[in-house]
């Protein structure tokens, strides 16, 4: 009778557990880490990249000084990271994805040294999270001089050493991280990860031009570890730190080179019912993209996206970002957006992290009822007409700053950066929107 009981109490506990419809995880990117940050520090902002906050002020100054959890123009202290482990460790999630950039911004002062053992130091933390499993992605900032990427050899010790700082996390097959930092993993049965290295198709790293033979390569490898998954049932979800398409900061370069961009574009084309979503940071801005078919550029068949920083840069929040899925289709069933701001918290308090918006609940009054690319298709086509929709979508994109401030020429940009396509249709975009004010 004891055993009876025993065995039917592990039943009800596996079949809950496989029976879950729904499930959530959490991703983290660009947390900017700075060793040198002091509290009281003064706020520097001569550099164009990032400020830091390792000198104390003299005496008689009366300017700004950084807080104890962060200040709005410098990098992450160290305990700002700390504190949050806790909360992520609460949100009952099922796994944790962090995208990369755990160095400071200032990288004229990171060296190659200081580059890993920010890696480290994050890996560290995140070790620290009970049974939640984590997904590792490097960012441009993970390695010193920063943007230089390539898969030519002369990187083959700084990939080992970064699988090795990951080791806990990664696959047993782990030859491609070891070549260039892309890697195939399954934690959950029916759903495969794909992590790729999107620096190679950064227009900010110099070592690779527009037609890299890095990126064809990685492509290839895409296509067939898609195939792979399509053909075992498997649905797929694309992590890499940079985005693909257009910035929404300048006109030109693009986030991803177009033709590297477009590459992407045409497997989400090709398997657009396996492949669920591609995830990003880099931008440091809550975003997406919708990602068009190759040949008409109308019909919707992919899309990216975007989570913002958790550095507190540039009067912006703190922030991390939980998806909402469905445990059978594999489907991304919600966005929400949780932020805390370290700038308001007095010296004997802690940073309180709430969420800030709901995807579905702040879409819906525009037709949105999924989170898939038709129905990001119906914002990316309505927001160039439909003034209140855009300062929705801007409010989520940088809390804390006016829409009411945005000049004509920003709107535009971030207007027609939403879908992926060919350059021409992105220049006629802004051509078109330029020519109406």
């Amino acid at each position: 009778m004891k055993n009876l009981l025993i065995i039917s109490v592990i039943f009800l506990i596996f079949y809950s557990a496989s029976s879950k419809q729904y499930g959530k995880f959490l991703v983290i990117n660009d947390a900017h880490l700075d060793k040198n940050y002091k509290e009281g520090g003064t706020v520097q902002c001569d550099s164009p990249c990032a400020c830091c906050c390792d000198d104390m002020p003299p005496s008689n100054y009366t300017g700004q000084t950084a807080g104890k959890w962060g200040s709005s123009k410098c990098n992450t202290p160290f305990r700002l990271f700390e504190q949050v482990i806790p909360v992520v460790q609460q949100q009952q999630i099922d796994f944790v994805v962090f995208l990369g950039d755990a160095p400071s911004m200032a990288f004229w002062e990171v060296t190659y040294e200081d580059s890993i053992s920010y890696v480290k130091y994050v890996a560290q933390q995140l070790a620290k999270l009970v049974d939640i499993p984590v997904v590792p992605v490097i960012g441009n900032h993970d390695y010193s001089p920063s943007d230089f990427f390539t898969c030519d050899g002369s990187m083959d010790n700084y990939y080992k050493t970064m699988a090795d700082i990951y080791k806990q996390w990664l696959p047993s097959d782990i030859a491609s991280f070891h070549h260039c930092g892309w890697y195939s993993n399954s934690i959950i049965p029916g759903l495969r990860f794909l992590i790729m290295n999107t620096m190679i198709c950064d227009p900010a790293d110099i070592l690779i031009l527009h037609e890299s033979e890095e990126m064809t390569e990685q492509c290839k490898w895409l296509d067939s570890e898609i195939q792979k998954a399509k053909d075992n049932g498997e649905k797929v979800y694309l992590f890499g730190h940079v985005p693909i398409g257009q910035s929404t900061q300048r006109i030109y370069p693009p986030l991803c080179w177009t033709n590297s961009s477009l590459k992407i574009a045409q497997l989400m084309e090709k398997y657009p019912d396996t492949i669920v979503s591609m995830f990003s940071g880099h931008t440091h801005f809550s975003e997406f993209r919708v990602v068009y078919d190759t040949k008409t550029s109308k019909i919707p068949v992919g899309m990216n996206l975007i989570s913002p920083s958790f550095v507190p840069e540039a009067s912006r929040y703190s922030g991390f970002r939980i998806y909402d899925y469905n445990t059978q289709s594999f489907e991304i069933t919600n966005i929400h957006q949780w932020y805390s701001n370290p700038y308001s918290v007095g010296d004997d308090q802690i940073p309180v992290w709430e969420k800030h918006f709901d995807f579905l609940s702040d879409y819906k009054d525009y037709g949105v009822e999924k989170v898939n690319p038709s129905e990001l298709d119906k914002i990316a086509k309505q927001i160039t007409t439909n003034e209140d929709l855009f300062k929705l979508y801007y409010q989520r994109y940088a809390p804390r700053w006016n829409v009411d401030s945005v000049t004509e020429a920003k709107k535009n940009l971030i207007k027609c950066s939403l879908p992926v396509t060919k350059n021409s249709i992105y220049t006629e975009c802004l051509n078109k929107l330029n020519s109406e004010k």
